[in-house]
């Protein structure tokens, strides 16, 4: 008799950490919603738009240390005085899902197409 009251128990905290489980999965992750834009993202419109405003601070990722994607480590502190680097959110050195490794590809990708264009108009 005592296994009737222990069993509707167990139903709903089974129940509970279930519900809790699919809602953490519904989730995004802090680091992936920072970088969701890129996915409509235009680094030529973008940059060309940037170039119009006076704007010519060149896309860099914050791994390990600032990387300026186009240009060379031995170039790189030169164009971050003349020009200014501008970080883009959600890069880390720690892939935290596939879904960020993804996101992190595609900056990389668009701040190469962007920094092309940008570096263009500021010469060290």
């Amino acid at each position: 008799m005592r296994l009737f009251r222990i069993y509707p128990l167990v139903i709903a905290v089974s129940c509970l950490l279930l519900a809790n489980c699919a809602t953490s999965a519904n989730q995004i992750e802090p680091y992936v919603q920072k970088l969701q834009w890129l996915d409509a993202a235009d680094p030529q419109a973008d940059a060309n738009q940037a170039v119009k405003m006076n704007d010519f601070r060149l896309l860099g990722l914050a791994t390990r240390s600032v990387n300026i994607p186009g240009i060379s480590k031995e170039d790189s502190l030169k164009y971050e005085e003349s020009c200014g680097v501008q970080l883009i959110e959600g890069i880390s050195d720690v892939v935290r899902s596939d879904e960020h490794l993804r996101l992190m590809q595609k900056a990389r990708s668009y701040a190469l197409k962007y920094n092309a264009i940008v570096k263009m108009h500021c010469q060290p």
